[in-house]
């Protein structure tokens, strides 16, 4: 009952922003560049994507970090910054330049230029301006490090702020908030790149001028899948990457055959690399948890590392062959049961020369 209600509640109270159908924003330029353009396809006729029918979009983390935002950040701000602070709350805007969007939580201007010379920066620059990006984070979340798809949305804000206003703010600050214990305040400086915003305008425009989806690389699945599992369009994708075309090898012309051998080469070159990491991988993890055997030692920290070795329960599982035996004993029909996943496909590359790897460490 109170499930519904909440549901229901951030349904209807969801922040709203200018319409992003026409451009690819700070915080989407750096997801799987086929996702992004499914998303914009939607209500598309002819190019959009059925969502996966069981795909459910959560809102939590939007909305606790748009409630603490507006409720707790934006009036400690006030408070502290008065009117050195712009862009925030009402005065929020959506900065365009061509493809490329974004909508910055907050600017200060008239600082100190060694106002970050405790996160290690002497000097903010002669704007002396800073753009501010607040996050809540999950308390298990371990941060040594700003997450890329962060730093990136901070390169674009600074980006647009330079291109399409009088400011010239150099550093954005990202502040990492624990959404458990809102004391526990974890802040990262991030020095403007212009070749990195450079590439996210090209980026953006590619994604937003391709004719189809299926132009773009899937680069959730490439990255190993994990952005995956948070995308609607997983069933359309993959019925996209296990398409295999009908036609065979006959009179394909030489120049051709050329190529795909330049790329079957790469594949299996790749492939043996990965082979080796692996194994030089699981040898230094091997060395290591030795190491800590040695000394009787399960955890350890020191500057700018720690090690923790913890032992993990293992999975349920079930005995399928006992199973089918059972139900049959049992007079059940497990065929009632069954269900046949999404096809699939296999890539086959064999190469009869030796590789051109020459050397690997």
């Amino acid at each position: 009952m109170i499930k519904e209600a909440l549901n229901e509640f951030a349904a209807k109270t969801a922040r709203t922003f200018e319409d992003r159908a026409a451009t690819v924003g700070a915080s989407d330029v750096g997801q799987c560049a086929r996702k992004i353009s499914w998303q914009k396809m939607e209500g598309d006729p002819e190019y959009q994507a059925a969502r996966d029918p069981d795909f459910v979009e959560g809102w939590g983390a939007a909305v606790r970090g748009s409630t603490f935002e507006t409720h707790f950040w934006l009036r400690a701000l006030r408070a502290r910054f008065k009117k050195k602070l712009h862009y925030a709350g009402k005065g929020q805007r959506t900065l365009v330049s061509g493809f490329l969007s974004a909508t910055p939580d907050a600017l200060l201007a008239q600082l100190p230029r060694d106002v970050l010379s405790p996160l290690g920066v002497p000097d903010i620059g002669p704007s002396s301006e800073l753009v501010l990006e607040c996050k809540t984070v999950d308390p298990r979340t371990k941060l040594d490090e700003p997450k890329p798809e962060h730093v990136l949305q901070a390169q674009v804000q600074l980006g647009l702020f330079r291109e399409t206003t009088k400011h010239r703010p150099d550093y954005a600050l990202l502040s990492y908030v624990n959404a458990s214990f809102w004391d526990d305040v974890t802040e990262f400086p991030v020095h403007f790149d212009p070749g990195i915003y450079e590439n996210a305008q090209a980026r953006a425009t590619a994604i937003m001028l391709s004719r189809t989806a299926e132009e773009l690389r899937p680069e959730g699945w490439i990255a190993g899948g994990s952005e995956c599992n948070y995308c609607p369009f997983t069933r359309a994708c993959g019925r996209e990457r296990h398409a295999v075309p009908n036609g065979e090898d006959f009179q394909v012309p030489s120049q051709l055959l050329a190529e795909f051998s330049d790329i079957a080469h790469d594949v299996k070159d790749l492939q043996r690399k990965a082979e080796v990491a692996t194994s030089n991988l699981r040898g230094a993890q091997h060395e290591l948890k030795e190491r800590l055997r040695l000394h009787n030692l399960r955890r350890i920290a020191g500057d700018g590392f720690s090690i923790t070795w913890s032992a993990v329960k293992g999975r349920p599982s079930y005995d399928i062959p006992a199973i089918r035996e059972a139900a049959a004993a049992a007079g059940v029909d497990l065929t009632k049961f069954e269900r046949t996943g999404e096809p699939s496909d296999r890539l086959e590359v064999r190469v009869n020369e030796p590789s051109r790897l020459d050397h690997v460490k």
